[in-house]
């Protein structure tokens, strides 16, 4: 009988100790949390509670989280371009830079760009093909990150060495084309561009449009390119970045 008694009271004490566990109730926005200490917590939605009145939503309202931008801290772009000017001369290129975050939204590129142009002005007119190489050297403001498009705009300056692949001219006396002096030196060509970023999985698309003038610096009495090949052009670039 006193094993009995004995069992009745353990039980009574446990039943009296789980009554008296203190359980703390407050509201967290729509909700009634429930904390019985670290790790023990239930949360239920209170009674009479319409969420979308609440957060004054309306029934077609989506939610989307914010996505937080992160700019790239060096890139490698690879592009090419085609381009025109009055005088109907076409030139294409292709180049790759490197490119450096140094401020807020501010790149430095530097790199290397290959060229060809060509200068067709009819039977009669002059004809020459050249071969520039190049090194651009860029200023970029704009956005560069994979999380959202974005615009941009450049400033550059490319040094560079050209050379004459082909040239001919129209004789009169003999009544054909003979060849031309070939010239080869160095100039340099201020540009400036503007354009779009586009993310594409783990690559940057990038499409832009371009001005550029050639300064020939040698010193020469026959100037290729303010006769024949053109200083000023206009054009098209796309590339991607990486």
């Amino acid at each position: 009988m006193k094993h009995f008694f004995f069992l009745c009271a353990v039980i009574a004490g446990v039943i009296t100790g789980n009554a008296q566990t203190v359980v703390d109730n407050f509201n967290v926005g729509p909700y009634i949390v429930d904390y019985n200490g670290r790790g023990d917590v239930k949360y239920r939605l209170r009674d009479n509670i319409d969420l979308y009145e609440f957060f004054e939503l309306k029934m077609d309202t989506t939610i989307i989280s914010a996505t937080k931008e992160e700019p790239l801290k060096h890139a490698v772009q690879i592009s090419g371009d085609v381009g025109a000017n009055r005088y109907a001369s076409k030139e294409f290129g292709l180049d790759g830079v490197w490119k450096q975050n140094i401020g807020n939204n501010l790149y430095f590129n530097g790199g290397l760009s290959l060229a060809i142009g060509y200068s067709n002005f009819g039977e009669t007119a002059p004809k020459r093909n050249m071969f520039e190489v190049g090194i651009p050297l860029q200023i970029e403001l704009g956005k560069l990150n994979h999380q959202c498009a974005s615009l941009y705009g450049l400033f550059g300056i490319t040094p560079t060495v050209y050379t004459t692949m082909s040239a001919t001219k129209w004789d009169a006396a003999a009544g054909k084309r003979v060849d031309d002096v070939k010239k080869t030196g160095f100039l340099v060509a201020p540009s400036l561009e503007f354009g779009g970023n586009i993310p594409v999985g783990p690559t940057i698309m990038r499409i832009g449009v371009y001005g550029t003038y050639k300064i020939n610096c040698t010193t020469s009495d026959y100037d290729v390119y303010k006769s024949v090949a053109g200083r000023m052009f206009l054009g098209a670039k796309i590339g991607i970045v990486l």
